[in-house]
């Protein structure tokens, strides 16, 4: 199985998992042979602890870059939900929604990623009384 199939099905068998996008070169369509993965996802519980939910995404990379054989740092994964604005953006104009498991999950993940945008980038002077 290539790598692409077996990380959809790893992400389909895990519990947290609720969805799953690809993004950057491979997702673009523009990738070489050695070009990494980028991934993102959105878990199905929030985690408490910070540094539990800012180290689950790097575990989770880890881990599937060992089922799948690939060489250290040739895949990532972004957590959706604490994701930066910017790279949220760019994850959801540019990749591919791979994966939805729970459609309401995902769509509250994308619906804070589309809203701090429209705060911070298209009207960021609106209510501050700046002209």
């Amino acid at each position: 199985m290539s790598v692409l199939p077996r990380i959809i099905e790893l992400a389909r068998q895990h519990p947290e998992i609720a969805a799953l996008w690809l993004y950057g070169s491979r997702a673009r369509g523009d990738h070489h042979k050695g070009s990494d993965y980028d991934l993102a996802v959105v878990f199905t519980n929030w985690e408490k602890h910070p540094l539990t939910r800012r180290l689950r995404p790097e575990e989770l990379a880890l881990e599937w870059q060992q089922e799948c054989s690939l060489p250290d740092g040739r895949l990532s994964v972004v957590d959706l939900s604490i994701a930066p604005v910017p790279l949220g953006w760019s994850i959801l104009s540019e990749g591919r929604l791979l994966l939805d498991k729970w459609p309401d999950r995902r769509m509250r993940a994308e619906q804070r990623i589309y809203s701090m945008w429209e705060l911070d980038y298209v009207h960021p002077q609106q209510g501050t009384g700046n002209p």
